[in-house]
């Protein structure tokens, strides 16, 4: 009896050292996280016309307005704070926030880091100058350069354009202010921000310079890897999309949508 008693002890302790391992191993879930604090954390820069704020302070823009809609479909808060874009992926992973939702180009290089979502738009890095500049399609590879530190557009200014003289800043806005100080000959950026603000209000002295466009992107949001976020924010998007939701505010903001990936 004491011999099978024995027995059926280490049989138990057996399962439970199984269980306690299985539940150790088991991926923390992103989407019961969310939930549980009732907000969902977006990270952002300001990047008109994806992510800026409005005569009231309110973060409005294409971005903007789908991470609203999203937290609203898991039944949370959105919550939209401003990030060093440089450290972006440091921001994801120590879970500082939940998603990177800012017309962020879908590199295979970021895609080693972090997760993305399906792509929802396009994109493609053009230089922008002053009013009156001198400066050629050929020449900006010898002009002082500035650029968003981490961006699309450093990467085209070090390994396309190879610039001699690159100023990485903190934000795409920034570069324009850089061009607009007379510090810096010219910023690459986004066309997508270029289109939305180059030539109006703040940036009237500015204009995209004729034959400086440089390959073609997709826009996706960043997740953590594996996070069980992407499952329904993949589903979201594509419903956004058939339900015209996404063609809507394609119009509004002037954004190109990568309708082969959505369908």
């Amino acid at each position: 009896m004491k011999k099978a008693i024995k027995i059926l002890a280490l049989i138990c302790a057996l399962v439970l050292t199984v269980t306690c391992f299985a539940g150790c191993g088991k991926k923390a879930s992103d989407l019961e996280a969310v939930k549980d604090a009732g907000k969902l954390v977006v990270g952002v820069t300001v990047y008109p016309p994806m992510d800026y704020l409005d005569e009231n302070g309110e973060w409005t823009g294409f971005d903007a307005e789908l991470a609203k809609m999203f937290a609203e479909k898991l039944g949370v808060n959105c919550q939209i704070v401003i990030i060093n874009w440089g450290n972006k992926v440091a921001e994801l992973n120590s879970k500082q926030i939940d998603l990177v939702w800012n017309g962020m180009t879908a590199s295979d290089e970021l895609g080693e880091q972090i997760d993305f979502s399906v792509s929802y738009a396009k994109n493609a890095q053009v230089a922008v100058v002053k009013k009156g500049s001198t400066l050629t399609a050929d020449g900006v590879a010898a002009a002082k350069i500035a650029v968003e530190n981490g961006s699309a557009g450093a990467t085209v200014a070090e390994e396309t354009i190879k610039g001699t003289s690159i100023n990485k800043v903190t934000a795409m806005v920034d570069a324009l202010g850089e061009v607009l100080a007379g510090t810096s000959d010219v910023a690459i950026i986004d066309i997508t921000m270029a289109q939305s603000v180059v030539g109006k209000g703040a940036y009237a002295d500015l204009q995209i310079l004729d034959g400086a466009s440089y390959g073609d992107e997709i826009f996706a949001v960043g997740l953590r890897k594996d996070s069980d976020l992407k499952a329904e924010l993949d589903a979201f998007l594509k419903a956004k999309y058939a339900d015209g939701t996404l063609t809507g505010l394609a119009e509004k903001y002037s954004v190109g949508l990568n309708t082969e990936a959505l369908k």
